[in-house]
Protein backbone atom coordinates (compact mmCIF):
# COMPACT_ATOMS: atom_id res chain seq x y z
CA UNK A 1 0.00 0.00 0.00
CA UNK A 2 1.07 3.58 -0.47
CA UNK A 3 2.04 5.82 2.43
CA UNK A 4 -1.34 7.53 2.02
CA UNK A 5 -3.03 4.14 2.22
CA UNK A 6 -1.06 3.25 5.33
CA UNK A 7 -2.06 6.56 6.89
CA UNK A 8 -5.73 5.94 6.17
CA UNK A 9 -5.51 2.41 7.52
CA UNK A 10 -3.82 3.65 10.71
CA UNK A 11 -6.55 6.29 11.11
CA UNK A 12 -9.30 3.72 10.59
CA UNK A 13 -7.71 1.34 13.09
CA UNK A 14 -7.48 4.13 15.67
CA UNK A 15 -11.14 5.02 15.15
CA UNK A 16 -12.12 1.36 15.38
CA UNK A 17 -10.39 1.02 18.75
CA UNK A 18 -12.17 4.16 19.99
CA UNK A 19 -15.47 2.78 18.71
CA UNK A 20 -14.97 -0.49 20.60
CA UNK A 21 -14.39 1.58 23.72
CA UNK A 22 -17.80 3.20 23.25
CA UNK A 23 -17.05 6.38 21.31
CA UNK A 24 -20.07 7.34 19.22
CA UNK A 25 -17.93 10.14 17.76
CA UNK A 26 -15.56 7.51 16.33
CA UNK A 27 -18.54 5.71 14.78
CA UNK A 28 -19.77 8.96 13.23
CA UNK A 29 -16.30 9.74 11.89
CA UNK A 30 -15.93 6.31 10.30
CA UNK A 31 -19.30 6.74 8.65
CA UNK A 32 -18.40 10.22 7.42
CA UNK A 33 -15.09 9.04 5.98
CA UNK A 34 -16.47 5.97 4.21
CA UNK A 35 -20.05 6.90 3.38
CA UNK A 36 -19.36 8.11 -0.16
CA UNK A 37 -17.30 5.06 -1.07
CA UNK A 38 -19.88 2.71 0.41
CA UNK A 39 -22.70 4.46 -1.41
CA UNK A 40 -20.84 4.26 -4.70
CA UNK A 41 -20.09 0.57 -4.18
CA UNK A 42 -23.64 -0.30 -3.13
CA UNK A 43 -25.03 1.52 -6.13
CA UNK A 44 -23.12 -0.88 -8.38
CA UNK A 45 -25.53 -3.59 -7.23
CA UNK A 46 -28.72 -1.66 -6.54
CA UNK A 47 -29.96 1.30 -8.55
CA UNK A 48 -31.89 2.61 -5.56
CA UNK A 49 -30.05 5.28 -3.59
CA UNK A 50 -32.46 5.31 -0.65
CA UNK A 51 -32.19 1.53 -0.27
CA UNK A 52 -28.39 1.63 -0.33
CA UNK A 53 -28.30 4.48 2.21
CA UNK A 54 -30.57 2.50 4.52
CA UNK A 55 -28.28 -0.51 4.20
CA UNK A 56 -25.23 1.63 5.02
CA UNK A 57 -26.95 2.99 8.11
CA UNK A 58 -27.84 -0.54 9.18
CA UNK A 59 -24.20 -1.61 8.77
CA UNK A 60 -23.07 1.08 11.20
CA UNK A 61 -25.97 0.48 13.59
CA UNK A 62 -25.11 -3.24 13.69
CA UNK A 63 -21.46 -2.36 14.20
CA UNK A 64 -22.36 -0.14 17.17
CA UNK A 65 -24.53 -2.78 18.82
CA UNK A 66 -21.98 -5.58 18.45
CA UNK A 67 -18.82 -3.46 18.81
CA UNK A 68 -17.60 -5.35 21.87
CA UNK A 69 -17.93 -8.73 20.13
CA UNK A 70 -16.51 -7.92 16.71
CA UNK A 71 -12.89 -8.89 16.10
CA UNK A 72 -10.77 -5.98 14.90
CA UNK A 73 -10.43 -6.40 11.13
CA UNK A 74 -7.09 -6.22 9.37
CA UNK A 75 -8.58 -3.71 6.92
CA UNK A 76 -11.46 -1.60 8.19
CA UNK A 77 -12.45 -0.29 4.76
CA UNK A 78 -12.63 -3.77 3.28
CA UNK A 79 -14.65 -4.91 6.31
CA UNK A 80 -17.19 -2.13 5.77
CA UNK A 81 -17.48 -2.86 2.05
CA UNK A 82 -18.08 -6.57 2.55
CA UNK A 83 -20.54 -5.83 5.37
CA UNK A 84 -22.52 -3.63 3.00
CA UNK A 85 -22.40 -6.28 0.30
CA UNK A 86 -23.84 -8.85 2.71
CA UNK A 87 -26.42 -6.39 4.05
CA UNK A 88 -27.67 -5.70 0.53
CA UNK A 89 -27.90 -9.43 -0.13
CA UNK A 90 -29.94 -9.96 3.05
CA UNK A 91 -32.26 -7.03 2.36
CA UNK A 92 -32.72 -7.69 -1.33
CA UNK A 93 -36.23 -9.09 -0.91
CA UNK A 94 -37.37 -5.52 -0.18
CA UNK A 95 -36.76 -4.62 -3.81
CA UNK A 96 -38.22 -5.89 -7.03
CA UNK A 97 -36.01 -8.61 -8.50
CA UNK A 98 -35.69 -6.53 -11.69
CA UNK A 99 -34.09 -3.74 -9.69
CA UNK A 100 -31.62 -5.78 -7.67
CA UNK A 101 -29.20 -8.15 -9.31
CA UNK A 102 -28.41 -11.41 -7.50
CA UNK A 103 -25.10 -11.32 -5.64
CA UNK A 104 -23.76 -14.58 -7.01
CA UNK A 105 -20.79 -15.23 -9.29
CA UNK A 106 -23.02 -14.04 -12.12
CA UNK A 107 -24.33 -10.91 -10.38
CA UNK A 108 -24.52 -7.66 -12.30
CA UNK A 109 -21.79 -5.21 -11.38
CA UNK A 110 -21.84 -2.04 -13.43
CA UNK A 111 -19.24 0.69 -13.70
CA UNK A 112 -20.52 4.14 -14.56
CA UNK A 113 -18.43 7.27 -14.80
CA UNK A 114 -19.29 10.84 -13.93
CA UNK A 115 -19.75 13.38 -16.75
CA UNK A 116 -16.70 15.33 -15.58
CA UNK A 117 -14.08 12.90 -16.79
CA UNK A 118 -15.63 12.80 -20.25
CA UNK A 119 -14.77 16.49 -20.59
CA UNK A 120 -11.15 15.73 -21.51
CA UNK A 121 -9.62 18.37 -23.75
CA UNK A 122 -7.46 16.05 -25.83
CA UNK A 123 -9.67 14.27 -28.31
CA UNK A 124 -7.28 11.34 -28.73
CA UNK A 125 -7.16 10.69 -24.98
CA UNK A 126 -10.93 10.92 -24.76
CA UNK A 127 -11.29 8.39 -27.56
CA UNK A 128 -8.92 5.98 -25.84
CA UNK A 129 -10.79 6.42 -22.57
CA UNK A 130 -14.04 5.60 -24.36
CA UNK A 131 -12.53 2.42 -25.78
CA UNK A 132 -11.29 1.28 -22.35
CA UNK A 133 -14.69 2.06 -20.84
CA UNK A 134 -16.33 -0.17 -23.42
CA UNK A 135 -13.73 -2.88 -22.81
CA UNK A 136 -14.43 -2.78 -19.07
CA UNK A 137 -18.13 -3.22 -19.76
CA UNK A 138 -17.30 -6.34 -21.77
CA UNK A 139 -15.23 -7.95 -19.00
CA UNK A 140 -16.67 -10.75 -16.85
CA UNK A 141 -18.35 -9.42 -13.72
CA UNK A 142 -15.70 -10.56 -11.24
CA UNK A 143 -12.86 -9.01 -13.25
CA UNK A 144 -14.82 -5.76 -13.51
CA UNK A 145 -15.39 -5.65 -9.75
CA UNK A 146 -11.73 -6.30 -8.95
CA UNK A 147 -10.68 -3.48 -11.29
CA UNK A 148 -13.19 -1.19 -9.58
CA UNK A 149 -12.04 -2.09 -6.06
CA UNK A 150 -8.40 -1.52 -6.99
CA UNK A 151 -8.72 1.75 -8.90
CA UNK A 152 -11.80 3.41 -7.39
CA UNK A 153 -11.78 2.15 -3.81
CA UNK A 154 -7.98 2.03 -3.69
CA UNK A 155 -7.85 -1.41 -2.05
CA UNK A 156 -4.72 -3.55 -2.03
CA UNK A 157 -4.63 -7.09 -3.36
CA UNK A 158 -4.86 -8.43 0.19
CA UNK A 159 -7.82 -6.20 1.05
CA UNK A 160 -9.67 -7.26 -2.10
CA UNK A 161 -9.04 -10.93 -1.37
CA UNK A 162 -10.38 -10.51 2.17
CA UNK A 163 -13.43 -8.69 0.97
CA UNK A 164 -14.37 -11.07 -1.84
CA UNK A 165 -13.29 -14.19 0.08
CA UNK A 166 -10.82 -15.25 -2.58
CA UNK A 167 -7.06 -15.73 -2.40
CA UNK A 168 -4.61 -12.88 -3.17
CA UNK A 169 -3.35 -14.98 -6.07
CA UNK A 170 -6.88 -15.15 -7.49
CA UNK A 171 -7.08 -11.35 -7.26
CA UNK A 172 -3.80 -11.10 -9.17
CA UNK A 173 -5.05 -13.57 -11.76
CA UNK A 174 -8.29 -11.63 -12.28
CA UNK A 175 -6.39 -8.36 -12.65
CA UNK A 176 -3.97 -9.94 -15.11
CA UNK A 177 -6.81 -11.37 -17.18
CA UNK A 178 -8.50 -7.98 -17.27
CA UNK A 179 -5.26 -6.21 -18.17
CA UNK A 180 -4.63 -8.82 -20.83
CA UNK A 181 -7.79 -7.88 -22.65
CA UNK A 182 -7.00 -4.17 -22.51
CA UNK A 183 -3.30 -4.65 -23.39
CA UNK A 184 -4.39 -5.94 -26.77
CA UNK A 185 -5.11 -2.30 -27.62
CA UNK A 186 -2.92 -0.16 -25.35
CA UNK A 187 0.47 -0.11 -23.64
CA UNK A 188 0.67 -0.56 -19.83
CA UNK A 189 1.52 3.12 -19.25
CA UNK A 190 -1.50 4.26 -21.27
CA UNK A 191 -3.75 1.76 -19.46
CA UNK A 192 -2.71 3.02 -16.02
CA UNK A 193 -3.19 6.66 -17.04
CA UNK A 194 -6.62 6.03 -18.53
CA UNK A 195 -7.82 3.91 -15.62
CA UNK A 196 -6.80 6.73 -13.30
CA UNK A 197 -8.82 9.18 -15.40
CA UNK A 198 -11.84 6.89 -15.51
CA UNK A 199 -12.03 6.40 -11.78
CA UNK A 200 -10.87 9.77 -10.51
Amino acid sequence: MTSGGNSSQFRDTRLWKELVQGSDQALAELMRLHFKGLLNYGFKFVKDEAFVKDCIQEVFIDLWHCRERVTEPAHVKAYLLVSLRRKIARNRRQLNSNTLAPLSDEYAFSIEFSPEWWMINEETLARKAQVISEMLDALPTRQREVIYLKYYQGLSREEISTMLDITPQTVSNLLQMAYGQIRKRFSPSVINALLFLLFY
